[in-house]
């Protein structure tokens, strides 16, 4: 167990282990029906030649297409998120921006590998995946500084860095740079941590 995990299981008594990597299904697909799904879903309409059904989504992904794995900041899918509602890129087209969280876990979703299904990989996502972990800092060489993480502390002085994906109930849903998912009770957290986290999830 790397020296990353170590400080996160010791972050909070009662912490439960996200295992699972960070895909699609699940940490994204339900924010695009519920904002992108009328116009960017075989299941609906498809404007743009951006559908965002799981099984063509691979068409958005790579090096040079709107969704870039690995590098959230220069991903049009993003960007587009980001713009003023009044500019004519903006999306969801004639909707309201989504809520920072929401952006974030997309980003965290790019970040960590843009994969579609971590439990049924393909070989592309796969190869990805290790080329990802193979170019990655190793411990005690520092990385470059990414956006949409934060400092979290626990009651007992521990801090780590990590990804705000959300509250699920009385608890933060975090991202480690690994690409893990844990949850930790807000409980656990000091009171700037806890804080913080619901400063986040607001729109």
């Amino acid at each position: 167990m790397t020296r990353l995990l170590v400080l996160c299981y010791v972050l909070a008594t009662g912490l439960t282990l996200r295992a699972d990597a960070v895909d699609y299904l699940t940490e994204v697909l339900p924010i695009m029906k519920e904002h992108c799904w009328d116009c960017h879903s075989n299941e609906t309409e498809v404007k743009g030649n951006v559908a965002l059904d799981p099984d063509v989504l691979f068409d958005q992904i790579g090096k040079y297409n709107i969704i870039r794995p690995g590098n959230s900041a220069e991903s049009g899918f993003v960007e587009r998120l980001k713009l003023d509602e009044t500019h004519n890129d903006f999306m969801p087209r004639k909707g309201k921006p989504l809520p920072k969280g929401e952006i974030e876990r997309i980003e965290a979703w790019i970040q960590a590998g843009a994969i579609v299904d971590a439990k049924k990989p393909t070989e592309d996502e796969t190869k990805r995946m290790a080329e990802m972990k193979t170019t990655a800092p190793a411990p005690g060489e520092g990385r470059p500084a990414e956006p949409g993480f934060h400092s979290w502390k626990n009651r007992e002085g521990r801090v780590i860095e990590a990804k705000f994906l959300g509250l699920e109930k009385d608890s933060a849903k975090l991202l480690l740079r690994n690409g893990k998912s844990y949850v930790v009770p807000l409980t656990s957290l000091d009171e700037e941590s806890a804080a913080k986290a619901k400063r986040l999830v607001a729109p």
